[in-house]
């Protein structure tokens, strides 16, 4: 029809040959070539200003030149970099984000943000983020004491990790701890008190719930005795396993709870061999190893099973290929000088330190001796404090110090995880590797029933889910979602949980 009419008609049907810079309007964006017209099939790049990125992300793309026009009109969205952290690390990977998102952050150990909370929100916004991401160091006060009670060091704060110990003056009794630590969350464990009446006794501690105290025996025990526990085959212990009597009352009881976890197949041990067993291997299980002849064993002649893991195996040495143990100066003159004599494996020596009159004894094993030859006053192995009261972890209220290494499970209140190890240890005279425990999602049964939802992967009713773990939800059969629009994937936020609908 356009053929038979005028020319100007004619071209009315015609595809275009070229696209015009005029046709493309990019907010916040450029062309980056200078031209003003653009042949059919030219691709062209365009640029987004500062602060500005493509739908997927990126500081540049591309259209081309079609017979229809330009193949997209670019976009160029508001964003945000990630931010520089500091003493603090992000609860998502992200490299950008847009406009309006928001970027969860938790402070390290020992620090806060301004507003006194170890985590916090920051937003993207049309000047960038709405704060900085940093966190400062935490501190403790000095708490208030008791009237006769003296603390030592004297200072106006203490960073997290401070220990703080006390006595009491005018010849009273102490009653609780007698050092803290500074945490995160403040002093822990509770201050003592100064008592000038005498202290009461305890009657025999209590019994323990799948477990069993050791060395049980007396009718009454004096204040200040402590008693340790230890849990059956098959249960794993959550909390200190020492308790003490203070003024008449025995500190929290730890707990004993199955642990479901079992062994996989025992290690080899080269040159050695394990004496018959029958698997499953479940928590608290022992294996013993032998040698073979001609091979002598060093380390423990048994490993066990704890929460999954086996301990470290021994070795099997040939016996001839075992090395001897060099002599020392502090050995008794044997004839020649001692300390050009060489020992056998498996000798135990004894040695007199000057000015002391007790005996030193030490074991060559394989080329060293056990525990090592000095008379060099060994620094005092600092004990800690008692553990802390972890905010909602189970009662764990105890007032006796640990040694060097020693180390306690923390067991979380119901509806709570633990986030980070499951151990503190004891070391340097500080409790070191601290964990949160931090509140779940519960997902209900009946609140899914309600909205006509299921969990997509899972099944079970009573779902926990750690902070910022993905939940996917789907419509039961035969509904539909409420709003198209309305996500079925959803995160845990402090304890919350928000349900799509179904309809």
């Amino acid at each position: 029809m356009c053929i038979k009419y005028m020319l100007t008609f004619s071209l009315c049907f015609l595809p275009l040959e070229t696209c015009s810079k005029y046709d493309v309007r990019i907010e916040n964006g450029f062309l980056s070539e200078s031209a003003f017209t653009y042949p059919l099939n030219k691709q062209t790049e365009y640029k987004c200003k500062p602060g500005y990125v493509t739908a997927d992300g990126k500081t540049s793309g591309l259209i081309t030149c079609l017979q229809n026009g330009w193949s997209a009109q670019p976009v160029c969205i508001k964003s945000c970099d990630r931010p520089v952290f500091e003493k603090a690390r992000a609860k998502s990977d992200g490299t950008w984000f847009r406009l309006n998102d928001r970027l969860d952050y938790e402070c390290l150990d020992g620090y806060e943000n301004r507003d006194g909370r170890t985590a916090g929100s920051i937003v993207c916004g049309q000047d960038g983020w709405s704060d900085k991401a940093a966190c400062y160091e935490r501190e403790c006060s000095i708490p208030e004491m008791d009237t006769y009670l003296d603390a030592y060091p004297r200072k106006e704060t203490f960073k997290v990790g401070d220990v703080l110990k006390f006595s009491c003056s005018q010849g009273r009794i102490m009653v609780g701890a007698d050092s803290v630590q500074c945490y995160h969350f403040g002093w822990s464990p509770k201050l003592p008190t100064c008592k000038e009446r005498k202290v009461k006794s305890c009657a025999p501690p209590p019994q323990l719930l799948n477990g069993k105290g050791k060395e049980i025996h007396k009718e009454e025990y004096a204040h200040n005795e402590v008693v340790e526990y230890a849990c059956n085959p098959r249960f794993l212990m959550k909390g200190s396993h020492k308790i003490q009597c203070v003024d008449g009352e025995w500190t929290a009881l730890p707990v004993c709870i199955e642990e479901e976890r079992t062994c996989g197949d025992i290690p080899d041990l080269d040159h050695g061999d394990v004496k018959p067993s029958v698997p499953p291997y479940q928590h608290g299980d022992s294996v013993e190893f032998s040698c073979r002849e001609a091979f002598t064993m060093i380390g423990p002649r048994f490993i066990t099973c704890i929460s999954g893991e086996w301990t470290q195996p021994p070795q099997c040495i040939a016996t001839d290929e075992l090395k001897k143990c060099k002599g020392s100066i502090l050995f008794p003159t044997e004839g020649k000088p001692s300390y050009k004599t060489e020992y056998d494996h498996n000798t135990n020596k004894s040695y007199q330190c000057r000015g002391k009159s007790e005996l030193k004894h030490s074991i060559c094993i394989n080329g060293k001796w056990d525990p090592k030859v000095t008379c060099k006053e060994e620094a005092q192995i600092q004990q800690c404090p008692p553990p802390p009261q972890i905010p909602n972890a189970r009662d764990m209220t105890t007032t006796v110090k640990y040694q060097d290494g020693e180390k306690i499970s923390i067991l979380c209140k119901e509806n709570y995880l633990i986030q980070d190890a499951e151990e503190i240890v004891c070391k340097d005279g500080r409790w070191q590797s601290i964990p949160r425990c931090i509140e779940a999602c519960v997902i209900s049964e009946e609140t899914m029933r309600k909205h006509h939802i299921q969990l997509r992967w899972k099944h079970d009713p009573k779902l926990y889910s750690k902070t910022e773990d993905n939940i996917e939800f789907v419509c039961q059969r035969g509904y539909r979602p409420v709003s198209p629009d309305h996500t079925f994937r959803t995160t845990c936020r402090e304890g919350k949980v928000v349900y799509p609908s179904c309809g």
